[in-house]
Parts: structure tokens; sequence; C-alpha cells
């Protein structure tokens, strides 16, 4: 329990860091664009040119993204479909089984009714002939 505890503690404390470092690295580009010996259309442009750029690489990485989630499908398809056919293929195989398994038993149940039957007959012709 103590672990668990730790584990719990541990994995929370590593998502409030990222985001206390993404937030330290916000307020130093601030403070640096702030204290910059740029002008203010000098800072104006660098802005829109690092948006921009910010802009092109999250254009570029849904991109690889979207490739990959392609490629995830494709595969998860391909793994379906060979799955439906190792399925369907045991599938047949047991429905033969359980058909040669139910003429068997249709034939024994059918033998088995005919030596009654011939058994009985035999017995009632032979009481017939001690009876006479």
């Amino acid at each position: 329990m103590r672990d668990e505890y730790r584990e719990e503690e541990t994995s929370s404390g590593a998502g409030s860091s990222i985001g206390a470092f993404l937030l330290g690295i916000g307020v130093g580009i601030g403070v640096s664009l702030l204290f910059t010996p740029r002008s203010g259309e000098e800072n104006r442009q660098l802005i829109a040119d690092k948006a921009r750029e910010g802009m092109d690489r999250a254009t570029l990485a849904v991109g690889e993204l979207k490739d990959q989630v392609q490629a995830g499908l494709d595969n998860a398809g391909d793994a379906a479909q060979d799955l439906k056919e190792r399925v369907g293929g045991k599938v047949s195989d047991l429905k033969d089984r359980v058909q040669q398994a139910v003429r068997a038993g249709q034939e024994a149940y059918h033998e088995d009714l005919q030596r009654s039957e011939t058994e009985q007959e035999g017995g009632a012709s032979r009481a017939a002939t001690s009876g006479s």
C-alpha cells in the first residue's frame, strides 16, 4: 500500500513538474522580450516569425501523426483480416469434426438399435418354439 502511494505521488509530481517547466519557459521568453535592446517593430516581427515557425512545426507534426495513425489503422485492418481468416479456418475445421461426430453417433445408435431388435426377435422366436 505504501509503495502504491509513492508511485502515485511520483507520477502526479511528474505532470506538475512539466507544467512548471513550461510555465518557466513562457515567463523566460516574456521577460527576454521585455528586456531586449530591439525596437517594438523588431519584437513584433520576431514574435510573428517564431509564431509562423511554430505553426509550421505543428502542421508538420500533425501530418506525421496522421501518417502514423493511418499506418496503424492499416496494420490493424491487416491483423483483423488475418485473424478472421485463421478463426474462419478453425471454425470450419471444428464444424467438420462436429458433423463427423454426429454421423458416428447416429451410426452407432442405428447399429445398437438393429442389434437390440435382432436380439428381441431371436428371444421371441426362442420363446415361441420352447412354448409349443
